[in-house]
């Protein structure tokens, strides 16, 4: 009797275990990311106890997010570090710290390559696959639902700014003299700023150094920089920047000045630099039409000349 009794009771206990729903995989609660460029995947996605530590960088004038830290620890990238705060996902861009990466791997912890970004669109994506790995998929709906709505607004923007001639040659410049062109994510952000690369009329592609011959030849509508106002003590590596013809250009062309860290990598967050882009297009476009303005009231305040009469009258 007992062991019918026991049979039963298997076969009830099977049936509710069946009813149940299969359990899903543990949500990472350990998370350190490797560079600044994943850095900032976490900083938008993650719950900011979930983030065991960031990048060396990830205060860097370059690094988005740096105002969202929140007293974040940061890590010195060593291995050893990492292993010991015993982390249940590390984070990656392929950026920096492969070998303390290679370490980490051998130890058997999970690990996530979202890839370095070209595009605004693999910055999207790479925001797809890092909510995917840290159980944040809602969140990631909510930037991307955001990010669209943004673009959305740039483009109007653009469309409103764009003139009925050609669109203004710009061109990217960094104090040490690296230019972007086709290809790059500086590149794209541009075009879809309404701003054509000027690099297109040499026929660079890429990330290349900028000929000095070929900038005062072919002057460019527009220059846009980044990185003037860092690493002020690297004078050595940054004497482009001190070349008289670029301190000419800063002030008799168009001048944009885009901060570094909305675009130090590409990534989902270059939608800020495409939006201060388009600003700075607009508050141009209302000052050069404030100036036609101020003009054209100064002509029509200006006394007219009394005739002279004809003749001996």
């Amino acid at each position: 009797m007992a062991h019918k009794i026991t049979a039963r009771m298997m076969l009830i206990w099977l049936i509710l275990l069946a009813s149940l729903p299969l359990r899903a995989e543990p949500v990472p609660s350990r998370i350190i990311s490797l560079d600044y460029c994943a850095d900032a995947y976490l900083l938008a996605l993650a719950a900011p106890e979930d983030i065991l530590a960031l990048s060396p960088d990830a205060r860097a004038p370059y690094a988005w997010g740096r105002d969202r830290m929140a007293g974040i620890p940061q890590h010195r990238g060593e291995a050893e570090e990492i292993l010991a705060l015993r982390p249940d996902l590390v984070i990656h861009s392929g950026l920096g710290h492969l070998k303390s990466l290679e370490m980490i791997e051998s130890f058997g912890i999970e690990t996530i390559d979202i890839g370095y970004s070209e595009s605004l669109t693999h910055g999207l994506e790479a925001l797809k696959i890092t909510a995917a790995a840290l159980g944040r998929e809602a969140r990631a709906e909510t930037l991307l639902a955001e990010i669209e709505r943004r673009l959305d607004r740039a483009l109007k923007l653009r469309a409103r700014l764009d003139g009925p001639g050609p669109r203004p040659q710009a061109l990217y410049i960094t104090p040490s003299g690296i230019t972007a062109g086709k290809g790059t994510y500086i590149d794209e952000v541009m075009r879809l700023a309404g701003l054509d690369n000027h690099l297109d009329q040499q026929g660079v592609s890429g990330w290349s150094d900028l000929s000095i011959e070929a900038l005062a030849l072919s002057p460019p509508d527009v220059v846009i920089s980044s990185f003037f106002n860092e690493r002020r003590g690297w004078q050595a590596a940054w004497r482009f920047s001190h070349h008289p013809l670029t301190e000419k250009l800063m002030h008799e062309a168009r001048h944009y000045e885009v901060p570094a860290q909305d675009w130090g990598c590409g990534g989902f967050f270059l939608v800020d630099a495409v939006e201060r882009l388009l600003d700075l297009r607009q508050q141009q476009a209302i000052q050069s039409d404030q100036l036609a303005a101020d003009l054209s009231a100064q002509k029509d305040q200006q006394p007219q000349q009394p005739q002279q009469p004809m003749g001996g009258q």
